[in-house]
């Protein structure tokens, strides 16, 4: 017994027999190559309608060019791709289809009081999108100080046109996205962009219409009346 008790000693101060390594972790096999996703296409109506930013632009069709003489003029969207809009001119006559780029329209309407530093175009917008929706708060701030509306056939300041306004529940209001979807243009001899353009082009024109014009801290609307001006 004795002669064990060395070699136990000895196996004590080792630490006993080694215990067998745990086994290495197999390595995982390389991830399957993904190809890459396809690109997402734009989508084919972005937005339902859009105004020409300028006069004078052009619908490029298969065969034909369509002119667009006036500006904001509202144009249906059938299809939108990365740079350009397939549209139909829903007020010219025939309504014709084309093409037309992005950057030649407006399609986002923000507060006229904002928009009246911007662009025509985008006032017109923010304008027509604050008088669909009645909202002569925001109106009210770009509405010129000598602003001239009609009561019957006399024509009447700012305060006397509002009141007018909510007497006849805003029928009046309600017809200015209409006229201005046919266009607006210069008045001659005037300062003022009118709209419907027949205002501007057919002296016996009488019906209702906007005027707008740049004032000192920008865009005015000056004027929504008929049979007066």
């Amino acid at each position: 017994m004795r002669r064990f008790v060395p070699l136990l000693l000895l196996l004590a101060a080792c630490g006993g027999p080694s215990r067998p390594r745990p086994a290495a972790a197999p390595v995982p096999p390389p991830a399957p190559a993904v190809e890459p996703a396809a690109p997402v296409p734009p989508p084919i109506v972005q937005f339902q309608s859009v105004w020409t930013r300028s006069p004078g632009l052009r619908l490029r069709g298969e065969t034909s060019m369509t002119p667009l003489p006036w500006m904001f003029m509202r144009l249906e969207v059938l299809r939108a791709d990365t740079t350009d809009l397939l549209v139909r001119c829903a007020v010219c006559p025939g309504a014709p289809t084309g093409w037309l780029e992005r950057a030649a329209v407006v399609h986002y309407a923000p507060a006229p009081i904002d928009a009246a530093r911007m662009e025509l175009a985008d006032f017109a917008f923010a304008v027509r999108d604050a008088a669909s929706r009645r909202d002569i708060r925001a109106l009210r701030p770009v509405m010129a100080r000598t602003f001239a509306g009609t009561l019957g056939p006399v024509e009447v300041g700012m305060l006397e046109t509002l009141a007018a306004w909510e007497r006849e529940g805003y029928r009046s209001l309600d017809r200015m996205p209409f006229l201005m979807d046919r266009g607006i243009t210069t008045v001659s001899t005037t300062q003022v962009w009118a709209s419907p353009p027949e205002y501007a082009t057919n002296p016996a024109y009488a019906d209702l219409r906007a005027g707008f014009r740049r004032g000192p801290e920008g865009w005015e609307w000056v004027f929504l009346v008929a049979n007066g001006r």
